[in-house]
């Protein structure tokens, strides 16, 4: 793909702001280029519906805004997990609360 590279020289919020503009339209061009080139065909592959797990347990964690995602899956190698949970950033946040607004003023 064809792109030019967007710099600006000084450092200020409004630089930011027109390299922001300036990468914005260079993914335009980037998209009218890739449309160009899109393969004839099916749109949507025609895909297997079923996924087998395979056995045994997965952990695994993202980051979010608001603190950590959990995903916990037990499987014993079927079609659907015997067990799946989730740890939301919301639970953990909790628990931390009391100690966290005790002696502070709500303001509505």
């Amino acid at each position: 793909m064809q792109f030019d590279e967007v710099i600006e020289q000084s450092g200020d919020s409004f630089a930011r702001y027109k390299v922001r503009i300036g990468e914005m339209i260079q993914s335009m061009h980037i998209i009218d280029q890739l449309i160009d080139n899109i393969p004839e065909g099916d749109i949507q592959a025609k895909t297997k519906a079923v996924l087998k797990l395979p056995k045994g347990d997965f952990y695994s964690r993202v980051e979010t805004a608001r603190g950590e995602l959990g995903v916990y899956l037990i499987s014993e190698g079927g079609t659907t997990p015997y067990r799946i949970k989730f740890r939301s950033p919301g639970f953990s946040n909790l628990s931390a609360l009391d100690h966290m607004v005790r002696g502070g003023k709500m303001v509505t």
